[in-house]
């Protein structure tokens, strides 16, 4: 097997040396664009009386200018992920994000330089872009070829497995290894979970009950999926699984999706499989979202802490018990966390084990019933947002009681960990809260329709459905 020879890519390491060279790279560009607009510019303007105007403070700029550009560069999605990046998409990714950050910097600080006529301001941006995107571009170009070559020649790699262990597993091993220039997959071994076994017993790692075990054990960062079974709802409780965790899973294609246009191919090298699982969502969507998430909630903190302290006070004179409740559920591939709320109970309100509230439920306090009533006691969880435990908008987190439960009714539940869980939720907005498990199923139906729908655009409506459900009072 290939894992005694392994030289493991790491995506941190990657991603610092992307990031470094970047910064090398925009100082190298302020710097050639300073001198041009000493010598072009500022020659023309100025004879013999030395004007300085603030683009000329290079002293300065010079520490601003990399934070700037990095935060461009990263809200692009470009840092995301740092492997098997297509030249062409990167080509494409670097000229957009470095066009939107000469146009931010010459509105900033060109537009009021002097100068002799108009055309300078279209040369001085022009200049602008053209060194920013060749040295940027030229920079990324290298890393990205000599990691390509390295990828190819099967130097670095992705530890990967492949499920099932018939013919068409076999068939796809054989492809990968026989490859002259290499996908990136060194291939660990294979997960039974058919009666049918062609491979070489020696590679088989074990069997499904064993999968969670081989993927932490083997740090896989690549699943492929390769049954004869063509029923596609065999795939079921293995994505089940693989939801917990945060790894690549492709299948293998059928006639059905070659002929509705479903194989979208990510390298001409590579052999013909599908990605499962991904979000629909670019990486500049998914960076921007926590932006806002990120913006949205310090905003909120910061209107709402007078309102909280009052709210505390009344808390705490009016029960025993803490202000503030935790309560562990299931985030994003399955990590536990726990979420933070304003104590909407008696203390002991589960003595008896987990039970969920009605909206006559008598272990709710006076003041816990107002707040539920408004959401208000969900203000907190601002705080899990800016942890990066949960988002704004995005499903309903569950505690892993009740999720074993749903589950077992709904088999492709853990569907809903692909993203992280929201505060609020299509769900909770079409929906509201739920007082059994057959209502939690129920609700499921919109969070799915949801991350089928993802998009900035819907998480919007949702904000705004959610402050009507809020300012309304029907949140029980």
């Amino acid at each position: 097997m290939e894992q005694n020879k392994r030289n493991h890519g790491s995506k941190k390491t990657q991603r610092i040396k992307y990031i470094l060279f970047d910064v090398v790279a925009v100082l190298l560009a302020w710097a050639l664009f300073f001198l041009f607009r000493r010598v072009e510019i500022e020659s023309n303007v100025v004879r013999e009386i030395q004007l300085f105007s603030p683009i000329y403070n290079f002293e300065k700029l010079i520490i601003g200018i990399p934070f700037f550009w990095l935060f461009i560069f990263w809200v692009s999605g470009y840092y995301n992920k740092p492997f098997l990046k297509s030249r062409l998409h990167e080509f494409a990714q670097t000229f957009l994000s470095t066009l939107i950050g000469c146009t931010i910097l010459f509105f900033l600080l060109l537009l009021n330089d002097p100068v002799i006529s108009y055309k300078d301001y279209y040369l001085s941006f022009i200049v602008l872009f053209f060194i920013y995107f060749s040295v940027v571009y030229l920079f990324r170009y290298m890393i990205t070829r000599k990691t390509t070559e390295r990828i190819h020649n099967r130097t670095i790699g992705f530890n990967t497995i492949i499920i099932g262990t018939g013919e068409k597993a076999k068939q796809i091993y054989g492809q990968l290894q026989s490859m002259k220039l290499s996908s990136g997959n060194f291939i660990n071994g294979f997960v039974s979970c058919e009666e049918n076994t062609v491979v070489d017993g020696s590679l088989i790692l074990g069997d499904m009950s064993q999968l969670n075990n081989i993927i932490e054990e083997n740090q896989i960062e690549e699943v492929i999926i390769a049954l004869d079974n063509n029923d596609r709802n065999a795939l079921l409780p293995i994505f089940n699984i693989l939801y917990h965790h945060d790894v690549t899973v492709k299948v293998t294609p059928q006639l059905y999706d070659y002929l509705i246009g479903g194989v979208r191919m990510t390298s001409i090298f590579g052999a013909p499989l599908v990605s499962a699982m991904d979000v629909r969502m670019n990486e500049f969507e998914k960076n921007l979202k926590r932006l806002f998430d990120i913006i949205f909630s310090c905003v909120v903190i910061v209107l709402v802490s007078p309102f909280c302290l009052i709210l505390s006070l009344l808390i705490k004179l009016t029960s025993d018990g803490p202000v503030f409740y935790k309560q562990e559920r299931v985030g994003v591939h399955g990590k536990l966390f726990h979420i933070l709320k304003f104590r909407t109970m008696v203390c002991n309100a589960e003595e008896a084990g987990p039970q969920l509230a009605s909206s006559d439920d008598q272990r709710i306090t006076k003041i816990g019933r107002v707040l539920r009533r408004f959401r208000i006691d969900e203000l907190p969880q601002f705080i899990n947002v800016l942890k990066g435990d949960m988002s704004i908008v995005g499903p309903r987190p569950e505690r892993p009681y009740y999720e074993a439960q749903i589950a077992q009714k709904v088999p492709y539940y853990g569907i809903v960990h692909k993203v992280k869980p929201g505060i609020t939720s299509w769900g909770m907005v079409k929906y509201g809260y739920a007082t059994d498990v057959d209502k939690m199923v129920e609700r499921l139906k919109y969070d799915i329709i949801y991350l089928e729908n993802i998009s900035l655009l819907v998480d919007l409506k949702i904000l705004i459905y959610t402050v009507k459900t809020v300012v309304s009072g029907r949140g029980m």
